[in-house]
């Protein structure tokens, strides 16, 4: 499968963001100061802050494009019942509140910085068609656990997920070129992000069962059910940090970082789901933007900011069984594409010491 490269307008967009940071600098400036590690500010080097905004941009699509079963029996491709899910077939609308924390710490050589951020998107939909979705052995229905839920079209249903997504990075921070107004620091990075909750699906009391696919499998129709699910992404790329004002004043701190993940394996390095594993070619890129002023008093540094962040996710799952013979004994589900946008901002409020 060809390896994905970061798209050109993403490489633009960062590279324009060094430009501007690094065309902010004093004109006037005859020589700057090498720090080898990247300068440390004792009066604000660890920050601690809260966040609040919102989600302003949302945006999923999975397509279901070839089963193994069926190409190996011989059936073509338009007659294999595929499905396309996107945000179109639920009523959702792109903002949804957030709120959480947001942590950094810099030393010499190496800093760490974390945001970790808490939502409750909910949505109320009618199916425009008959949804059958696969969501883990939780489905009730006299007795027993099923793992399929079919709502039929026309149905109302109500769906809540509540959960977490934290950003984690180390940063290597080589050195700063410095004077008295004005610092850049360039940096490595290396972390991840990690998303997960419980979701809970209401379509009703079930009423009953149905039978779909070949070989046949049965759907409980209607009915809620409850779960968790979880997914984290190995990040690495590089940012930039320019502080802008004296020391002893008040003064601007502007950061971007670009990170990203080229990946293809199994999907067991990316999910908590256990079943029906699947080779996954993903390509994931993460963009983040921060401005905040630094306004020192005789007590503490205080600070108030705003960030935004760019995250696309795409890529394909395929089933990774070869063998004819396990084909049949347990036939896998439809292989899939998968696109997946969020955009959001911030505002930021806290403290540096």
């Amino acid at each position: 499968m060809e390896t994905k490269q970061p798209t050109g307008a993403w490489r633009t967009g960062l590279i324009a963001a060094l430009l501007a940071a690094c065309a902010a600098g004093p004109r006037g400036a005859t020589a700057m100061d090498v720090v080898w590690g990247g300068a440390v500010h004792e009066e604000s080097n660890v920050k601690f802050g809260v966040l609040a905004g919102a989600a302003f941009h949302f945006k999923g699509m999975v397509e279901e494009t070839e089963r193994k079963f069926y190409t190996m029996e011989g059936d073509p491709i338009s007659s294999q019942g595929q499905e396309t899910y996107s945000q179109d077939d639920f009523e959702t609308d792109d903002l949804f509140g957030l709120a959480g924390l947001t942590f950094s710490a810099a030393g010499s050589w190496v800093r760490f910085r974390l945001d970790s951020v808490f939502m409750n998107p909910s949505l109320e939909a009618t199916a425009r068609r008959n949804y059958y979705l696969t969501l883990h052995d939780s489905i009730s229905y006299r007795g027993r656990d099923y793992d399929h839920f079919m709502i039929p079209e026309g149905e109302r249903f109500d769906a809540e997920f509540t959960g977490n997504m934290t950003e984690m990075a180390l940063m290597l921070a080589p050195l700063s070129l410095s004077d008295e107004a004005f610092e850049i620091t360039p940096l490595l990075e290396l972390g991840v992000l990690l998303l997960g909750g419980r979701y809970e699906i209401d379509a009703g009391e079930s009423r009953g069962l149905t039978t779909y696919q070949y070989p046949p499998e049965q759907f409980v129709v209607g009915g809620s059910v409850k779960d968790w699910a979880g997914i984290g992404v190995p990040q690495w790329g590089g940012g930039v940090q320019v502080r802008l004002g004296r020391t002893d004043g008040v003064h601007l701190d502007l950061q971007a970082h670009y990170l990203f993940c080229l990946y293809n394996g199994s999907t067991s390095f990316f999910t908590t789901a256990k079943h029906r594993k699947k080779d996954l070619d993903l390509d994931h890129r993460n963009l983040q933007l921060r401005a905040a002023l630094e306004i020192p008093t005789e007590a503490r540094t205080w600070t108030v900011g705003i960030q935004a962040q760019f995250i696309e996710t795409d890529g394909t799952l395929e089933s990774s069984e070869t063998d004819p013979r396990k084909i049949a004994a347990a036939p896998e589900r439809f292989d899939k594409v998968f696109a997946f946008e969020l955009s959001t901002v911030l505002a930021t409020v806290g403290f540096a010491f």
